[in-house]
């Protein structure tokens, strides 16, 4: 991993936002086993997000499609990009079927199957390809 994406302590700065604890944990479990150093920030709602990323400087977030209130990431995205300027943010959702204008924004890729990133292979090369070297 190149150095341009870890913390000056080394460590890879993750945040996760999704409701769902369980989902949460795995996603962060998996985190463990593709990285070294990983520094994992999990957090239930968008406005918990944006109250812990002030003093934050995420490099990579994953993005769950329903945070009540919400439930498009046309909805989130406006308020999560500028919260993490600096980040690969990686959509993810249960339900793929959402089509999302990503043009206004190029640090934003998928959305992603939850499903389809459950092995450490595949959420390496989810990562790999998205997150700037």
């Amino acid at each position: 991993m190149d150095h341009a994406s870890q913390t000056s302590s080394g460590e890879l700065s993750v945040a996760i936002i999704d409701d769902d604890p369980v989902e949460t944990e795995i996603l962060s479990i998996l985190m463990d086993e593709v990285f070294e150093a990983v520094e994992i920030s999990s957090f239930g709602t968008v406005s918990e997000f944006l109250d812990g990323s002030r003093n934050a400087s995420f490099q990579l977030v994953f993005l769950d499609r329903r945070l009540p209130p919400y439930s498009r990431f046309d909805e989130t995205l406006p308020l999560v990009v500028p919260a993490a300027p600096k980040a690969a943010i990686i959509l993810i959702t249960a339900h793929t079927f959402e089509r999302v204008d990503l043009s206004a924004y190029p640090n934003v890729a998928g959305p992603f199957a939850k499903l389809d990133l459950m092995t450490p292979e595949d959420l390496r090369g989810l990562i790999g390809k998205h997150l700037p070297q």
